[in-house]
Order: C-alpha cells, then sequence, then structure tokens
C-alpha cells in the first residue's frame, strides 16, 4: 500500500515536469541547429528498443523479491509461533540453519536484483557518454569550421546535457510504475477473493425467534476441497435445541469441515445447510447467521491481556457478574478465582500463565458469555480430564436449556450424554444407533 500511495503522489507531478522539460529542451535545441537536436536524441531509440526488455526483467525481479519476503516472514512467524515446541524436541539448530538457509535465498533475490539494477545504470552511463562523445566532436568540427562560437558550443552541450537528463527522468519513472503495477497486483488478489454470502433480510427475521433456539440441519451435503476429491459426500445432520450431538470419526475424516459448513466458512457443492426455527422457518447458512453460533475451535486460542479482556472479545458490554457466571459455567471459576487478581489477572503471548486444560475451559467460557444459540466445540476439550469434560457439557444445557451444542470428539467418553452421535468415516456421515454408541463407550 505505501509503495502504491507514494508512487501515485509522486508519478504525475514527475511526469509532468520531466515532459515540460524534455520538449522545452528540444524545441531550443531545434532552434539553434537541428542536426544537434538529433544528435542529442541518439541515446533515445537505444532506451526505448531496451526497455521493453529491461521493464519485463525488472517486473520479474521486484515480484521474486516480494515473494521471498513473504516466505521469509511466513517462516519467521510459524518459528516463534512453535518456539516452545522447537526448545522442547531440542531442534533449535535445525531452525536457526532453516533461518540462515531463507535469509540466504532472500540475500540471493535482492543481490541479483540490485546486480540488474547496476547493469542497466552502466549501460545507461556508457550510453550517455557515447552520445556526449558524438556532441561534442560535433560541435569541435563546426568550432573549427567557423559555423559557431566557442559560447554556443557551451550552449549546445549544457542543452544536450539537460535534454539527456529530462530523458533519463522519463525513463527512470517506470521502475516505480512496475513496482506500482506488482503491488496492486498483489492487493488485486485479494480484493477479487470471492465475496461471502450476506442474506441480511432473512437473517433479520430469525432474530426475533433465537431466544427459542435453533435446528441445525444438513440435508444431502457433498463438499470437496479438490475437484474429484469428496471430503463429505450425500450426508445428513440434524442438532436440536436442549441438546448435545457429537460428530466422532478418525483425524481428517471431516470433522471440523463439518464445523466449518455449519459456520458457513464454505459451501457445498450440493444438498444443504441450513438453521430452522421453532416454527419451522429456515434459512440457508450464510455469514449473517454467525451471530447465531459461539465457536470454540482447536488449540489455544487465548491472547495476552487479563481474562475479562479474553472473555469480554465477544461481548464488550459483559459485566463481572456474566464473566464469572461463565467461568463457572465452564469450571474454570475455581482456578481464576485463586489467581491474583482474578478476572483481572493477566495471561501471557497465548495464555501463557495457564496450563492446556485451563486455557481450553477459558476459551469455552468467552463462547458462553456469547450466549449464542447454537455452540460449536471443534476437539475444545481434548485436553480436560473425563470428569471436567461431562461436568462442562451438563453445566452448559443445565444453565442454557435451549443451547445446541456440537461436539467433535476423538474421545467417546461423553456419548452417553448426547442425544445423537453421527460418525464422519469415509466421506460419509452417519448417525450411530444406542448400541453402537453404547460400544464405542466400552471400547474405549
Amino acid at each position: 500500500m505505501s509503495t502504491i500511495a507514494s508512487n501515485a503522489v509522486s508519478w504525475l507531478p514527475n511526469v509532468i515536469i520531466a515532459l515540460y522539460n524534455f520538449i522545452a529542451t528540444f524545441f531550443v535545441l531545434f532552434y539553434y541547429d537541428h542536426t544537434m537536436a538529433f544528435i542529442a536524441l541518439l541515446s533515445a531509440p537505444f532506451l526505448l528498443l531496451a526497455s521493453r526488455f529491461i521493464m519485463r526483467r525488472n517486473k520479474e525481479y521486484r515480484m521474486k523479491v516480494l515473494q521471498m519476503n513473504s516466505s521469509l516472514m511466513t517462516f519467521e512467524a510459524e518459528t516463534f509461533y512453535n518456539f516452545d515446541t522447537i526448545k522442547s524436541f531440542g531442534v533449535a539448530d535445525h531452525y536457526s540453519k532453516g533461518m540462515r538457509d531463507w535469509q540466504e535465498k532472500y540475500k540471493k533475490v535482492n543481490l541479483d536484483y540490485n546486480m540488474f539494477s547496476i547493469k542497466t545504470g552502466i549501460f545507461s552511463n556508457v550510453l550517455g557518454t557515447m552520445v556526449y562523445m558524438v556532441a561534442f566532436g560535433y560541435c569541435i568540427f563546426q568550432l573549427l569550421a567557423g559555423n559557431i562560437t566557442y559560447g554556443t558550443m557551451t550552449l549546445f552541450l549544457s542543452q544536450r546535457s539537460q535534454l539527456s537528463s529530462s530523458f533519463s527522468s522519463l525513463v527512470s519513472i517506470i521502475p516505480g510504475m512496475l513496482n506500482s503495477s506488482v503491488s496492486a497486483h498483489r492487493i488485486r488478489e485479494l480484493v477479487e477473493l470471492p465475496r461471502e454470502v450476506h442474506l441480511t433480510e432473512e437473517s433479520e427475521a430469525m432474530a426475533k425467534a433465537a431466544e427459542e433456539g435453533f435446528e441445525v440441519r444438513m440435508t444431502g451435503v457433498d463438499f470437496s476441497y479438490v475437484e474429484g476429491e469428496q471430503v463429505i459426500s450425500g450426508s445428513d445432520f440434524v442438532a436440536r435445541p436442549n441438546e448435545i450431538v457429537a460428530l466422532v470419526g478418525p483425524t481428517g475424516e471431516g470433522k471440523t469441515t463439518m464445523i466449518r459448513l455449519i459456520l458457513g466458512l464454505i459451501h457445498p457443492g450440493s444438498g444443504e445447510v441450513t438453521l430452522v426455527d421453532r416454527q419451522g422457518n429456515q434459512v440457508e447458512i450464510n455469514a449473517d447467521t454467525r451471530r447465531y453460533f459461539s465457536y470454540v475451535p482447536q488449540g489455544n486460542t487465548m491472547i495476552s491481556g487479563t481474562v475479562a479482556e479474553n472473555l469480554r472479545m465477544v461481548k464488550e458490554d459483559a459485566t463481572d457478574e456474566e464473566i464469572i457466571e461463565a467461568l463457572k459455567i465452564a469450571c474454570a471459576w475455581d482456578f481464576v478465582s485463586k489467581k491474583e487478581g482474578g478476572i483481572n489477572g493477566k495471561l501471557g503471548e497465548r495464555g501463557r500463565g495457564f496450563s492446556g486444560g485451563q486455557a481450553q475451559r477459558l476459551a469455552i467460557a468467552r463462547a458462553v458469555l456469547r450466549d449464542a444459540p447454537v455452540l460449536l466445540l471443534d476437539e475444545a476439550t481434548s485436553d480436560l480430564d473425563i470428569e471436567t469434560e461431562r461436568q462442562v457439557l451438563r453445566n452448559i444445557i443445565r444453565q442454557r436449556p435451549n443451547k445446541t451444542c456440537i461436539v467433535t470428539t476423538h474421545r467417546p467418553s461423553v456419548l452417553n450424554l448426547c442425544q445423537r452421535v453421527y460418525r464422519v468415516v469415509d466421506t460419509h456421515v452417519t448417525q450411530l444407533t444406542e448400541e453402537e454408541s453404547a460400544k464405542m463407550v466400552m471400547d474405549f
């Protein structure tokens, strides 16, 4: 953005000034001596012929520099993000070597770009010097022939330098334009990403029914990230208010994809995913229906700040009493109350200062505080012991009776709390019978 903005501000004035100087100087020379005017422009055809190659190469190098800079920043961010894991495995040397490799690649790309710029600069200077020598020789010839005076010769040479300088100024604007073009192309890629679907009118009609809860329904859903590689095939699913519904299955079979479909982050290739109120009115899942969902994703989602600040992310006007109630429902108040400062106690980056299980309970408390009709827990209780996991789910349903709770899990320890259990395997989502659910619990 800064590249585009700075070039946009300076480009037009620079072009106007350089073009004016070029035209004015050329006509001054042309007025005194036609031949001298055209000698002064002798470098122009060569520069114009070379400009296409120079512009193409300049654009290629600029793109490589930006891509390499992006890759290096990604590597750095991922390294610092997983620093504890790197240290625990004792592979810091490996990542140090990786960093040096990326820095070496970054240096090479920039050096290549600088070398190209130096070569094009040398080419321009050599060409300019050759033209100067031709002009100087022509002036000497005219001076010896008595056609001009020494003062006229000095005028010719100074105006020739001015003409070359103006032409070079025009040419030098091209790299800035190319840099802006490359940067604009990268921004345009972001701007042209598919827009999310909004169905505002239908969503507003559903808002009145939110207190009574919603049913989440999927009918005949097919989905694939890559054409020809199905993740979900011809599958149905339903979860109603005052229910806990489980999604179980092996890792990588599509449980998180189901959650993303329910949230409207992705959309089925065929079939439909809808939100249905108590009166049977339904609306297709879209960006506006996310207001009715509380979502606890996998992993640690805490940020630096206080416990209260982390929870108020989803409800800015929440009172301390509401925060404490949410913490109690998530079985988190027992350890938060013992921390110095209580809900105003500090968390480090990514929840440092709390265990993984505690961070998960804080994330669940945040989702409870949002108090949306549908609660999605994506492996959100994986770090909890079985007793705490069961207690959290009981608390949610007991204190929020109209809530629809959907849980993805590898552990069948809470299946006897669920009204329905769906298994995701081999791209199909199928409902388990009570006997199959009971057998899963026994096998666990």
